[in-house]
């Protein structure tokens, strides 16, 4: 049962890296190997008998530095060249179907290039991403944004739905206000019920529906 948790922790960790944009798993391979070359390569003081024992700790962790000044960065480079693969194709994806038209193209998408869509919009925007928060049973999550030291909270977890009602966007102003933020974002490929609008400009909500999107998408496509 610990071998399982264990590799679940490290395929959780897999993930985590994987969805940092492409070069920040690159800082980490350069911080690592400055940090651990100067140890691994530092050589052992001349201490007496009853410093041995913490010598041969030291000397432990010096050769444990050794191999891990290498394979750590190597792995960070390796999840660098994947994520950007991943980001290269799923521009591809958007390029390889010039002939649908913007909703055709919206309705086809899978979370990861949808997501990819959301990124690029909110930073055209002057936002940064930072990463994700709740996640949905699809797969999909809600991000968060920072703009000028504030951080803003976006619902994506029924992207999918045809019409969506005024109870998720209750529990979603719920979170943003416990958490702080300074605003939210409601997002959905269809529509928004009338109470749902009304409910969001009582509360300065801002909301993205399915014709907002298409206008996302060509907009993305231009820049492809």
């Amino acid at each position: 049962m610990a071998r399982i948790q264990r590799t679940a922790l490290f395929s959780d960790l897999l993930i985590l890296l994987g969805r940092l944009p492409w070069w920040i798993n690159l800082v980490f391979a350069l911080l690592s190997w400055l940090l651990l070359h100067p140890f691994a390569s530092s050589a052992l003081p001349v201490l007496g008998r009853v410093e041995a024992g913490g010598a041969l700790t030291d000397s432990l962790f010096r050769q444990l530095a050794r191999f891990a000044q290498y394979l750590l960065p190597l792995g960070f480079c390796t999840v660098a060249l994947v994520a950007l693969g991943y980001r290269v194709a799923q521009h591809r994806q958007m390029r390889s179907r010039p002939a649908l038209a913007p909703a055709a193209l919206l309705q086809s998408m899978q979370w990861p290039a949808f997501r990819l869509l959301l990124e690029q919009a909110f930073r055209s925007k002057g936002y940064r991403v930072l990463g994700n928060t709740l996640a949905g049973t699809d797969g999909s999550c809600d991000l968060l944004l920072q703009q000028a030291g504030e951080r803003y909270l976006v619902h994506c977890r029924y992207w999918q739905a045809r019409r969506l009602k005024v109870a998720p966007l209750r529990e979603f102003f719920a979170r943003v206000v416990s958490e702080g933020a300074a605003g939210g974002v409601v997002v959905t490929k269809g529509e928004f019920s009338a109470e749902a609008r009304a409910f969001a400009a009582e509360r300065q909500l801002e909301l993205v529906d399915g014709t907002r999107l298409q206008r996302w998408v060509a907009v993305s496509r231009k820049r492809v």
